[in-house]
């Protein structure tokens, strides 16, 4: 009986243990990254920049605003358009990934994804969905969407419904106007709207692990232009590096984050 309460406290202290080790990771604060611009590139300066994403050295983006929008392929060291397709002068395009070998798009306000073939930028099919379409990744089993609040959904791709949700939180508090997102290595990391900044989201907890500060580089963009926020995250698998753009910016920024 002796024995049998020692390993009965025993147990009970390593699962109190276990849940402080894990409180205690739950509060840890945010890193805050750093980071290195290795290369400034063209982009076109008339492109209003949606999403963005780089995949065996391809460079897909869309655009945005009714008339405009577009999913294109761009040229990552020139930013020649290599080939486009205008979205309807209805749909307003918004977020995109590059899933299973096929482009998915959002659009705003029209509760409608489209997905192309990224060779010919053929449409393929459309889905619908509630509410907003802001920012579009995957994590190489759902697509994952923004909606411009403080939650995350994991997207079922074979009809778009709903798999899961996940609130954003900072110390306990939400954070709001999620927009471009971007996987990176089992991590989401998305641009938050009308800010230079960038969480980088734990996907289980959705608990920000990381900032960065990007706000250096719209000073950086020659002039005369006309550029917004920022807005486009692509990450580069093979160099490690994140391709940075935004909203009529006329360059594109090759920068490492430690």
């Amino acid at each position: 009986m002796k024995q049998f309460s020692h390993l009965k406290f025993a147990r009970r202290w390593f699962i109190l243990a276990c849940c402080s080790l894990s409180i205690l990771a739950c509060n840890k604060p945010p890193q805050i990254l750093s980071h290195e611009v290795i290369s400034t590139r063209p982009h076109d300066p008339s492109a209003f920049t949606q999403g963005l994403q780089l995949v065996g050295g391809r460079l897909f983006e869309s655009t945005g605003q009714y008339g405009a929008s577009t999913v294109r392929e761009v040229d990552p060291l020139t930013g020649k358009i290599l080939r486009s397709r205008a979205l309807s002068a209805r749909e307003f395009g918004e977020g995109l990934t590059h899933f299973k070998n096929e482009l998915w798009v959002l659009t705003w306000k029209e509760q409608t994804v489209h997905v192309f073939d990224p060779d010919s930028l053929k449409p393929l099919r459309k889905f619908n969905y509630q509410g907003e379409g802001w920012g579009l990744t995957n994590d190489g089993n759902d697509l994952i969407m923004s909606n411009g609040s403080d939650v995350l959904q994991w997207m079922n791709a074979s009809d778009f419904s709903v798999v899961r949700r996940v609130h954003v939180t900072d110390a306990g508090n939400p954070v709001n106007m999620l927009n471009e997102l971007e996987w990176v290595n089992g991590e989401i990391f998305a641009n938050i709207f009308m800010t230079e900044r960038i969480a980088r989201i734990d996907p289980k907890s959705g608990r920000v692990t990381g900032w960065l500060d990007l706000k250096n580089l719209r000073s950086q963009l020659a002039k005369p232009h006309r550029a917004e926020v920022l807005n486009g995250i692509a990450h580069d698998a093979k160099t490690g590096n994140f391709l940075i753009t935004g909203k009529y910016w006329p360059a594109l920024f090759e920068v490492q984050v430690r």
